[in-house]
């Protein structure tokens, strides 16, 4: 208990708030990681907390940093097998994430996703199912906001002519 008293939790307020932000951060990060073929995402997503953690200064986008964070944790270990291809959609999910997904997503639209570029794909998916605002996930991402709300319209606009290549209007475009 002393831990909790020394330790800050300035990102997040006190540590019922942490042990809040924990449970409900916790599963999406692991299936972030998952999405990046880490070998053991849910290592992957408790080190990111335990480096905000450690953090002296408060982050201003905790869910930022953590996702940023696991995302840099990923690629740092699947770098050795950079060669391989893997698809941030095309990795099947345990317990609820996969059928919060299938939720948030249908199959027409995951298939489509899969022919956009990964740094389009990425964006719109931290957007549109992680629920992350445009500055957040300049914040996870490293890159500015401008090129985040560029990707996310680009990403959109194909996914649109995806969907219909004719140029009508499609129920889920």
């Amino acid at each position: 208990m002393e831990l909790l008293k020394t330790q800050p939790f300035s990102s997040f307020g006190p540590p019922s708030d942490f042990h809040e932000a924990f449970a409900a951060l916790y599963p999406r990060l692991v299936s972030y990681a998952v999405r990046y073929g880490a070998t053991y995402p849910e290592d992957l997503a408790q080190e990111a907390f335990v480096i905000l953690m450690q953090r002296e200064a408060p982050v201003e986008h905790p869910a930022a940093f953590l996702y940023g964070t696991v995302r840099t944790l990923a690629l740092t270990e699947r770098r050795p097998m950079k060669n391989r291809n893997l698809s941030l959609e095309g990795v099947s999910e345990q317990g609820q994430a996969a059928e919060a997904d299938d939720l948030l997503l249908s199959a027409e639209v995951r298939e489509r996703m899969r022919a956009l570029s990964p740094t389009f794909r990425e964006a719109l998916w931290l957007f549109v199912v992680e629920g992350l605002s445009i500055k957040e996930i300049a914040g996870a991402l490293a890159i500015p906001e401008a090129t985040v709300k560029t990707r996310i319209h680009r990403a959109k606009a194909q996914l649109r002519e995806l969907l219909n290549p004719s140029g009508g209007i499609h129920v889920l475009a």
